[in-house]
């Protein structure tokens, strides 16, 4: 596995080793990226304050993005190549239990996520530190509960522990255990979805989290490192308005599929980043702006049944955040630093699988990944370029 980052940030960087990343799976996987410290009360935009705890996550499973399909009619030699394979439950249908709930419609994931990772020499001082994360999801069916047809409700919610690596031994940008990032209980997505004529348009309004749909590819998913896991991490520099799990807002999500390939897609969400304040335990439901707005085109290559097994996605997009920025060309002349409002960026994202290994249904093979975000205003711009670029091998463990 290669990995590749750049950002055009001086900063001293100590050695670290990621010690063991270990994952129990009740039913599905947790992704994280560590959350932006608590900005000032005004809504004068973060990029001020300190980088070392930036970021936030990708949510528990994608049950309410729904990017997955029923393949179960398609011979398994046709069958589309998958980045990432079926979810399984380590403690079985819970005494039939659990296949009951999801018969009348309700289907409960509890996951727990933990990084652990030690700094052997560099950096601040030497050290271990454990973080972990505690999910519950619930999707509620309304087809099956309430006859309304292409209706879903989604709830979710996280317990996090811990203590982080860089912050405590390491000092360095990006930070190292990516479920680390608001250590109390979080009330997270509270949302209500509806597709319609069979998912070509599908809508989402409630309490969401931007990076659950937005800035995703499934590669992301591999990896501990925050400059790799989950969205990449450099939007959040950027835009205090962005979020990801275990941070949501109240906002609004339209995805329209013009063809079984491509899918066009924009949202609209309260951008006040102060809802990431740990007192409220994500449950503050004020809506006092500013706005934040994301726009995102995508293709798939493949990944459809009877394609070959070259699965590929490129994707597009751009934001504009509303937010009150500190003028960076204001600092430092012997007067109060100006500010100036708005802050807007754009980005590339894709991943393509180079050789498929095994035979037709294995879900095994070598891919490449990357992605390019540049926000061109660099008086506000903490990070105005960011990229990551790596290759991974899927295999049956």
């Amino acid at each position: 596995m290669t990995i590749l980052a750049f950002v055009p940030v001086t900063k001293r960087i100590g050695v670290a080793v990621n010690i063991l990343s270990l994952m129990l799976l009740f039913s599905g996987v947790v992704h994280a990226q560590e959350k932006p410290l608590p900005p000032a009360t005004s809504d004068v935009a973060t990029n001020t304050s300190s980088v070392t705890e930036i970021g936030e996550t990708n949510s528990a499973a994608d049950l309410i993005s729904g990017s997955s399909s029923d393949e179960s009619h398609v011979p398994v030699n046709l069958h589309p190549f998958q980045l990432t394979l079926p979810r399984a439950h380590l403690l079985g249908d819970w005494l039939g239990f659990l296949p009951k709930m999801e018969d009348h419609g309700i289907t409960p994931t509890f996951t727990f996520v933990t990084d652990m990772a030690g700094n052997p020499v560099g950096g601040r001082s030497q050290g271990f530190t454990e973080t972990d994360n505690l999910g519950l999801d619930l999707l509620f069916d309304l087809d099956k509960l309430v006859n309304l047809q292409g209706g879903s409700f989604f709830v979710s919610m996280s317990q996090r522990s811990g203590s982080s690596l860089s912050a405590e031994r390491v000092g360095n940008v990006f930070t190292i255990q990516q479920v680390y990032g608001g250590q109390t209980f979080h009330l997270i997505d509270v949302a209500y979805k509806q597709k319609f004529w069979d998912g070509v348009m599908e809508s989402s309004i409630g309490r969401l989290a931007a990076g659950d749909d937005f800035f995703v590819s499934q590669y992301n998913y591999l990896f501990m490192q925050n400059g790799f896991c989950g969205n990449p991490v450099g939007v959040f520099f950027n835009s205090p308005g962005m979020t990801a799990y275990p941070n949501a807002s109240w906002g609004a999500r339209l995805k329209v599929k013009p063809t079984q390939r491509t899918y066009v897609m924009a949202g609209i969400y309260n951008g006040d980043p102060s809802i990431r304040d740990i007192d409220h335990n994500g449950a503050d439901m004020s809506m006092h702006g500013p706005v934040f707005v994301i726009g995102e085109v995508g293709y798939k290559r493949n990944g459809l049944a009877g394609d070959s097994r070259y699965l590929g996605n490129y994707k597009l997009g751009g934001w504009y955040d509303n937010s009150e920025f500190t003028d960076y060309n204001s600092v430092g002349y012997a007067h109060p630093a100006g500010t100036k409002r708005g802050n807007y960026g754009f980005y590339t994202l894709f991943d393509q699988v180079l050789v498929p290994f095994g035979e037709p249904g294995s879900n095994r093979g070598f891919g490449v990944f990357g992605s390019f975000l540049v926000s061109p205003d660099e008086s506000v711009s903490q990070m105005p370029y960011f990229f990551t670029g790596g290759n991974c091998q899927s295999r049956h463990i």
